[in-house]
């Protein structure tokens, strides 16, 4: 065979393969769900330059080969990826992103809303995102998640309360800590210590005046509202979680401090110096040997008094729920149980909790709801400290050169008796009891379509329980000067009764709601304190407060509060409202109303609006000149 032949026979059967790798044009139309064609989707070439945008028809044209694929996404959709073969036109049809979803429900005051529709400051925390971070309590979860939400720890020890701070503090001399409400109840728990993060099912924080207007003076200080979780799954099966997580925390470095070689020389520089009153003969022409140390570096380490009252300290969680549905009711209950060690030796916390959330629907018109939660904690407190600014107590200031077990210090003054930090967390007892139950009834009649009546009474009781002795042991004690005892009794109860009447109207995307409410309150707190001192029996602790030998050094005191409250409330929502202006396209925007009327008979009027704007396409007449100026943006708040 000709080699002209053989080049022919080639040409022929290579063609073919060339062809196939040629791009040619591609076309298709991209919908949403419903069939309406989607403006502005992007349309690209996996691996390659090629990309296109749908037009106002949701058309797109691009170059690709029959081996590549494209890759079409919008915002709030799946992403989606075809094949593109020897097709040449597609249509693609894309499917809603719950994840992105603008329609995602945000609970209010008294209500929810769309989030597309919210127009006041509300943050929302999704609890999948804080499920796993391992601390105690969830104001200590909600640190640095929250915008213009400031959650401070007080003291650091297992069980200390939080200092909250939304948009900054207000007041000097009053609180300025937000209101919580959890259900819909005011006043459910103390603190957030008092509810187990595995019972949450959201949380939203109200920022700004006009969301938490229709709580009046006390949402002053902003609102934070949490919802517990509910009966879920299939109907008729038991949905059963356990959960358990054990750790450990430490300090996360030690202080660079003198050990007792370094001190030891520190104290005969300062004798040289002449600024030691306790060794006036010791100056620079005397040598080592008559130093105040005449062997420093024989002294070793000495006592590192930090190590000495710290400790790698444990936690271990565990969490049992069980939830499930029927027909006409849900249930939820669950039991939690927190064991956490404080870093300082002999202190920390253990904490139990427990709830439980029924609902029944009694008839098509109505639903009835119970949800009791109880919450005991028991804190050692912390005995003693590692600085500070009381350098007398503070393991830091404290000489390496002293014993664990001394009890003289000869540096205080002119030497005199000292409580050791380890003295005090052998000898003294301090800890406190809290326990904390709510119950609240609830009550939802549907008399007409769109038209509810909630009803909610709740009664809260928190006891607190506090326990303190020093015993006559304590070295820096004089002889037959006895032991030193307190005992503390806080509680503090509330009754409130929440009736709320409320109309919902939707059509055509326009949507009008009216809600009005009564609430009455009343709350009542004790406070019973004893202490006194010189008790001869330290074993009897403070069981016996009247065994003072002097009844100059035994104190009581009581206090009593009360105070009652009423109020009504009322909010209008005007949402949707279409405005149309010739030849120029609509402007979809919100009006609210929100009205208040609370307490001393204030009234607030809120408007804030959402402004939106449609892009859309009209056919417009011949010949018709349009004015194509840019219009300046409206100005956006950058909090939400």
């Amino acid at each position: 065979m000709s080699l002209v032949a053989v080049l022919i026979l080639l040409a022929a059967h290579t063609a073919p393969a060339t062809a196939q790798q040629k791009a040619q044009t591609v076309s298709g139309t991209v919908l949403d769900p419903d069939g309406n064609p989607l403006i502005g989707a992007t349309v690209v070439v996996v691996k390659g330059t090629q990309g296109a945008v749908t037009d106002v028809k949701g058309k797109f044209t691009i170059k690709a080969k029959p081996s590549d694929s494209l890759q079409i996404s919008y915002l709030g959709y799946k992403t989606e990826t075809l094949n593109v073969g020897s097709r040449t036109n597609f249509t693609v049809r894309m499917e809603k992103d719950s994840s992105t979803d603008i329609d995602e429900i945000v609970v209010i005051g008294y209500g929810q809303v769309a989030k597309k529709d919210l127009t006041g400051s509300v943050a929302t925390v999704k609890m999948n995102d804080i499920k796993d971070v391992p601390v105690l309590s969830v104001d200590n979860a909600l640190q640095g998640r929250i915008a213009g939400a400031d959650f401070m720890s007080t003291t650091g020890e297992p069980g200390a309360t939080t200092t909250i701070r939304i948009r900054g503090t207000r007041s000097i001399n009053a609180s300025n800590e937000p209101l919580i409400v959890v259900d819909g109840v005011m006043d459910a728990i103390h603190d957030l210590n008092d509810i187990n993060s595995d019972d949450i099912a959201g949380i939203s924080v109200l920022k700004d005046a006009s969301s938490t207007a229709i709580y009046g003076s006390r949402g002053a200080n902003g609102v934070i509202l949490i919802t517990t979780k509910r009966g879920l799954g299939s109907k008729g099966k038991v949905n059963i979680t356990f959960k358990t997580d054990m750790g450990f925390s430490q300090l996360p470095r030690q202080l660079d401090i003198m050990n007792a070689s370094e001190f030891a020389q520190y104290r005969n520089d300062y004798a040289y110096f002449g600024s030691d009153a306790n060794h006036p003969d010791v100056g620079k022409d005397t040598p080592l040997s008559g130093s105040v140390y005449s062997d420093p570096l024989s002294l070793g380490e000495g006592t590192n008094w930090i190590k000495e009252i710290t400790r790698t300290a444990l936690y271990s969680n565990y969490a049992l729920s069980l939830s499930g549905t029927s027909d006409k009711s849900s249930y939820y209950a669950s039991f939690s149980y927190n064991d956490t060690e404080g870093i300082i030796q002999d202190s920390g916390q253990q904490r139990f909790t427990g709830r439980i959330n029924l609902e029944r629907q009694l008839f098509k018109w109505m639903k009835v709801g119970y949800t009791g939660s109880y919450t005991w904690r028991h804190n050692d407190q912390n005995k003693s400290s590692i600085g500070g600014t009381a350098w007398y107590s503070s393991a830091q200031y404290l000489s390496p050169l002293l014993k664990p077990n001394d009890t003289y210090n000869p540096l205080y003054y002119n030497g005199q008796k000292i409580n050791t930090q380890r003295a005090l967390i052998d000898l003294n007892t301090y800890y406190l009891e809290r326990h904390s139950n709510n119950h609240a009834f609830t009550l939802k009649l549907e008399p007409v379509k769109n038209f509810t009546i909630n009803s909610t009474f709740s009664y809260y009781l928190y006891q607190r329980h506090t326990y303190r002795y020093y015993p006559g042991t304590l070295p820096l004690k004089g002889e037959n000067e006895g032991g030193e005892a307190y005992r503390a009794e806080w509680d503090e109860h509330s009754f409130s009764w929440e009736t709320t009447a409320g109309y919902k109207f939707e059509k055509n995307g326009h949507s009008f709601d009216v809600l009005g409410g009564f609430s009455a309150y009343s709350f009542a707190s004790h406070d019973f304190n004893l202490s006194g001192k010189g008790y001869m029996d330290d074993a009897i602790l403070w069981n016996n407060m009247n065994a003072v030998q002097d009844k100059e050094t035994y104190s009581a005191g009581t206090s009593y509060s009360k105070k009652t409250k009423t109020s009504v409330y009322a909010r209008l929502n005007l949402s949707e409202l279409q405005l149309e202006v010739a030849l120029l396209p609509d402007r979809d925007g919100t009006l609210r109303r929100s009205l208040e009327l609370r307490g001393q008979q204030q009234v607030g009027v809120l408007p804030v609006g959402r402004p939106q704007v449609e892009h859309f396409e009209r056919e417009f007449p011949e010949g018709l000149q349009l004015d194509r100026r840019p219009v300046a943006a409206p100005e956006r708040r950058s909090d939400g």
